[in-house]
């Protein structure tokens, strides 16, 4: 070994050993819980830390992970950790490379004794949130939506003028705005044809052409000189024939776009028609739509909740997985190239296997594994992969698994969880007026499997209650014969099974929810709120269009008529290009004429004056 190597490695170890005494537990401490707490947005907290740098052990009792957009809750805290990291990839590399965790006590959503509020550092922030966060927005909105419906409330008095009061009506304002849009369009073109310079080179075609006298011509060199004149203003006057077709290609493409709005106007009176519906909470009677109404409220919240650990999951895992080699390289001066084995080729940090244990918020034991957290999977190689499960004294079961890979093009997630065994006892299977009851007894199983790619997700929950019984007496009486109808439908009911579909593997999000009893309260409903709702319909499309009346039919005369007085400021135009093209060509025809004439005259008198027949 060279003596230089060895002076190396003793300065390091002295460093090492000099650091020991002089680097605090605390300073590390509030190391770590300043830049997990810039990561996590929101205070990280370790209590009982302890670093040991001689042999590079590392414990604490508790750690607190604050809930951004809830500082009083945890999103999840541990108990007591403890792991060791690799002597060579720290010392000659400065990489924490971790065989094996024991991460115990883990628990989601505990509340906390101390606001978790952390004010993090300005920096430039990119202002388009994730597109997991918009999904989970959206399905929140749906699962709203549903909480707001009411089937039973369906009156046939409804007070039209009083809904319409709270409806904001916009195709009256939009048609106003097209009409406007119709009037700049015509008066931009009005100006266009009075200021057009095609104009002004017709009538230099024109003034040209007339300034040329056939009869005061006498020399056919003259003649010759005059007819390659008219070819180049033929020429021209082509030239402005084709700025006239530019001009009438780029009106119609100006009026074909106005032609393609107020075709607009029929979406713009179902989009008012829709959102006075939704204004009178009027359900949408069809049995594609009545699962979603029975249990879209309580299905689809929870999963909304369930996505929110998975866009949080996302943002985390997109922050940690990245390639360090992004750096720029320095640019080096020319020398030898020597190739070096990527044997210590580690990421910036690389857990490679946690042991978890905790309990869950209804106190089932977990146990399991996340193997390969790191900095890069691009030097790893492996993706996260979690499997965690547990079951209560009362087999109540709990399972999740899946995988966060980052080492395609496309990042790519999927997770499996199941929840089982738990009782219905006292619950309500939904939140509608149309499943107001408690359940005296039953069983639940839900299940939800998830599979992301980029931007693309497609997922399905499933719920079963099974060996069920509503609590009718709790209820009383039936209060309408719409509820008498339902529990008649219902009462015999020993399993409810309901799936919700939400993908946007095709387009658009999309959200679906059926139930094995849909068809059963859909034909409750037929025999007696659905004429209310179909004549409440009524009613208020009649108003719609009573607002609304006659506003195409106007608009379309109105842009009929500017179109017309524009075509026809177009048709002047080419009928003066037209006939510029057509004095030319006429003039022309007389210059060769004339041109001919000349020559024989010319020839003639040659003839006269030598005394040659040329015939």
């Amino acid at each position: 070994m060279r003596i230089g190597g060895i002076i190396t490695v003793l300065v390091l170890i002295g460093i090492g050993f000099a650091a020991a005494f002089l680097i605090t537990d605390e300073w590390v401490e509030s190391k770590i819980e300043y830049q997990a707490s810039v990561l996590n947005e929101a205070k990280v907290e370790l209590d009982g830390f302890e670093f040991s740098l001689l042999n590079l052990h590392l414990k604490w009792d508790r750690l607190q992970v604050a809930n951004r957009n809830n500082t009083m809750e945890n999103t999840f805290e541990t108990g007591e950790t403890e792991f060791s990291m690799q002597f060579w990839p720290l010392i000659l590399g400065n990489k924490v490379i971790v065989d094996n965790v024991r991460l115990t006590g883990f628990e989601l959503e505990t509340e906390r004794e101390t606001d978790g509020y952390f004010e993090v550092p300005e920096e430039e922030e990119d202002t388009e949130p994730g597109f997991l966060y918009s999904v989970v927005n959206q399905v929140s909105n749906e699962a709203q939506k549903n909480a707001e419906v009411k089937f039973t409330d369906v009156r046939d008095d409804l007070n039209v003028d009083s809904l319409m009061a709270k409806v904001n009506i916009q195709t009256p304002e939009k048609v106003d705005s097209l009409r406007n849009g119709i009037q700049r369009t015509y008066t931009k073109w009005d100006s266009t044809f009075n200021n057009t310079p095609i104009e002004k080179e017709i009538t230099i075609a024109r003034n040209t052409v007339e300034a040329i006298k056939i009869n005061e011509i006498k020399d056919p060199k003259k003649a010759i000189e005059a007819i390659e004149n008219v070819q180049k203003l033929r020429k021209q006057v082509d030239s402005l024939k084709t700025k006239a077709e530019n001009l009438k290609n780029d009106f119609e493409q100006d009026y074909g776009s106005t032609r393609y709005n107020i075709g607009q106007i029929d979406n713009w009176i179902r989009e008012d028609y829709q959102r006075a519906l939704n204004v009178a909470k009027l359900p949408d009677l069809d049995v594609q739509n009545i699962g979603t109404a029975l249990f879209g409220q309580n299905l689809l919240g929870d999963y909304a909740a369930y996505l929110e650990y998975v866009a949080l999951a996302r943002e985390y895992g997109s922050r940690l997985a990245g390639d360090e080699e992004g750096k720029e390289n320095i640019p080096r001066y020319e020398g030898l190239d020597y190739e070096f084995s990527d044997k210590y080729e580690w990421p910036g940090f690389w857990f490679k296997n946690i042991e978890l244990s905790g309990r869950t918020k209804s106190d089932i034991g977990i146990q399991g594994s996340v193997t390969n957290i790191s900095g890069s999977q691009i030097k790893t190689g492996e993706p996260v992969i979690f499997s965690l499960s547990g079951e209560d004294e009362n087999q109540v079961s709990l399972s999740l698994s899946g995988e966060f890979n980052y080492l395609e093009e496309a990042p790519r997630e999927s997770f499996n969880f199941n929840y089982a065994g738990f009782t219905l006892s006292e619950a309500r299977l939904s939140g509608s007026d149309l499943l107001p009851y408690e359940l005296k007894s039953g069983k639940g199983e839900l299940n939800l499997n998830l599979n992301i790619v980029d931007r693309r997700i497609d997922s399905r929950i499933d719920y079963l209650a099974k060996g069920i019984s509503f609590d009718f007496e709790a209820a009383g009486a039936p209060k309408n014969r719409v509820e008498s109808l339902i529990r008649n439908a219902i009462a015999g009911a020993d399993n409810i099974d309901v799936t919700a579909l939400v993908d946007n593997t095709e387009g658009p999000l999309r959200v679906r929810v059926r139930s094995n009893v849909d068809d059963l309260f859909m034909n409750a409903l037929r025999q007696t709120v659905s004429q209310e709702v179909e004549n409440a319909k009524r009613k208020i499309e009649a108003e719609v269009q009573k607002q609304v009346e006659g506003r195409k039919e106007l608009l379309a005369e109105f842009k009929q008529e500017k179109e017309a007085e524009i075509r026809e400021r177009y048709k002047e135009l080419q009928a003066k290009v037209d006939e510029q093209v057509k004095r030319i060509e006429e003039k022309r025809k007389e210059l060769e004429k004339k041109k001919k004439e000349l020559e024989e005259e010319l020839k003639n008198k040659i003839k006269d004056r030598i005394g040659i027949d040329f015939q």
